[in-house]
């Protein structure tokens, strides 16, 4: 697990994140602090990512049938919570300072930023080196809190030439909203997974189109699309067959139907195969005894 390029990132993250909180309090920087807050949730997902993810490798199971790959969605779940809460500290506080503005030790926090600068970009620059797509995901998140630390320096520097405490509670106010925008943002991804909403990537309509081929495959239905760790893709559906199929031409078409399906972007689907006719056993599937439901058998 130490091995992971997620560790330093993380532990950087975490001490830093203690340094900004405490020179937020000293400098009287409102800036600082909301960045402390999006630094606290960067330190807080790349910690759950580097645990959760071992724990999302794990093989199938009996208890886990599927798999462990929605441990890996606790993470971000978890961390978008934590920023939420501190966005709105940090709202509450920096609105009254655009009224009436305090003054902010701005040299002291031209200090803090360059350490930012330095801090955040060696951990970027770690993470990106990863080999893994959670790692070079991670990295390109640190490479914009770096930008954050040069508008930060910015304002400083613009507060020590000139009179200007407002700068710092305007600098805090947008840093919340992006994080705020980036929280809602990542917040609406996981709970479409959660809600096993079909992937973005794929459609009913798509994979019926890849799974029918018209000679051996002559229609499906009763779709269903979803993902666990919103990476991989599962479906489930019904196939019907030609009726004068033998036991060794099912076998053919199977793995025929599955090469498909691969290509077009699902690695794991359960099919039910239905010779002839498409007499479906699914009361789900038979308008007779699911008049309700007809509208929406995804046939």
């Amino acid at each position: 697990m130490m091995k992971s390029r997620l560790a330093v990132p993380f532990f950087l993250n975490l001490f830093f994140t203690l340094f900004e909180i405490a020179g937020g309090f000293y400098t009287g920087s409102m800036a600082i602090l909301s960045d402390a807050v999006h630094d606290l949730g960067d330190a807080i997902a790349i910690g759950l990512s580097w645990i959760l993810d071992v724990r999302a490798k794990k093989k199938p199971d009996a208890t886990y049938t599927f798999g462990y790959g929605r441990y890996a969605l606790l993470g971000g779940m978890i961390s978008s919570l934590v920023l939420v809460a501190g966005a709105v500290a940090v709202i509450a506080e920096a609105v009254p300072r655009l009224f009436d503005p305090l003054p902010v030790n701005a040299p002291l926090m031209i200090v803090f930023a360059v350490f930012g600068v330095v801090v955040n970009g060696i951990a970027a620059f770690h993470a990106s080196r990863g080999a893994t797509t959670n790692e070079k995901a991670v990295g390109l998140h640190l490479f914009e809190d770096v930008f954050g630390w040069v508008a930060v320096l910015v304002g400083a520097i613009a507060m020590t030439l000139w009179d200007l405490p407002i700068v710092d509670a305007v600098l805090s106010l947008l840093f919340t909203v992006y994080i705020l925008f980036h929280v809602f943002k990542n917040l609406r991804e996981l709970l479409a997974v959660f809600l096993e909403r079909v992937p973005a990537a794929l459609s009913v309509d798509a994979v019926a189109q890849a799974a029918v081929d018209g000679k051996d495959v002559l229609s499906v239905h009763h779709i269903h699309l979803w993902t666990l760790d919103g990476v991989h893709p599962l479906a489930t559906f019904h196939a019907v067959v030609r009726a004068d199929c033998t036991a060794e031409d099912l076998a053919a078409i199977r793995a025929g139907l599955h090469g498909r399906l691969e290509r077009a972007g699902i690695d794991h689907a359960t099919v039910e195969i239905e010779c002839g006719t498409g007499h479906c056993e699914d009361p789900a599937c038979d308008p007779e005894t699911a008049p309700a439901a007809a509208e929406h058998r995804h046939h």
